[in-house]
């Protein structure tokens, strides 16, 4: 039977062939070059391959080559603590991007277990919590709706979400602000009401985000953008 429980998300964005300028994943982020094999660097290492694993929260440049790219975040993946900025990836994260365009839920749960340190049932509350932000970021739900939920002190309820989600409550509401807002914007909304409409406070807000996140104004971004997928970590009835 399908699951009706509150999941983490996998998003893919289908990029052109150009370049992300220093930016940072919030979450666990995997590239996948459609032909040619697509490059991500910092100030100091680099790394060429056809599929690159990128840890959230570290700063890097990508180049897309001629074919374009695949760019697949993973909510909640958590990666090892000692691994490397990014990594290359065996041949077989090529698939990646077919699992989630054919909505192949069992190939997703074996690739996110792969990267996963941690593959303790995600808490219910955190979920439900993790829930209402995807579906309504301009609730702007606070530190205080987060501890009533979970019934913890707040400070106790921040860090409890974090350890539950890779990420901080903070960067977590950011996030899924975001991917609202590229997808309306996508789907024909204009940039600025659809960032008002997430949760941002006027356009200009959306576009600094937006080039913190990916390295990319939403102009820029929106016209090498070619196709955006967001669906479940597992199998639901809404997904």
């Amino acid at each position: 039977m399908p699951s009706s429980a509150p999941a983490f998300r996998n998003h893919k964005f289908s990029f052109a062939k150009g370049e992300l300028g220093s930016h940072e994943n919030l979450m666990t982020c995997v590239i996948v070059g459609c032909r040619e094999p697509v490059l991500v660097c910092d100030d100091t290492n680099q790394t060429e391959a056809h599929a690159i694993c990128i840890k959230p929260d570290v700063r890097h440049r990508v180049v897309i080559r001629e074919g374009g790219a695949e760019i697949v975040y993973l909510d909640g993946v958590k990666l090892d603590g000692n691994a490397p900025k990014f990594r290359e990836l065996p041949e077989a994260w090529q698939d990646l991007p077919t699992a989630i365009r054919v909505r192949d839920h069992s190939a997703l749960a074996s690739f996110r277990q792969v990267l996963n340190r941690d593959d303790t049932p995600a808490d219910a509350g955190v979920m439900r919590i993790v829930e209402r932000l995807y579906k309504d970021p301009f609730e702007r739900l606070s530190q205080l709706d987060l501890a009533q939920e979970l019934q913890l002190e707040r400070t106790l309820a921040m860090r409890h979400f974090k350890s539950t989600t890779g990420q901080t409550f903070r960067k977590f509401k950011i996030w899924a602000a975001m991917m609202c807002a590229v997808d309306a914007a996508f789907n024909g909304e204009k940039v600025g009401l659809a960032g008002i409409q997430a949760g941002f406070s006027d356009a200009a807000h959306l576009t600094r985000t937006a080039a913190t996140l990916f390295g990319v104004t939403p102009t820029q971004g929106l016209s090498g953008l070619s196709g955006v997928t967001s669906i479940a970590a597992h199998p639901n009835p809404a997904s």
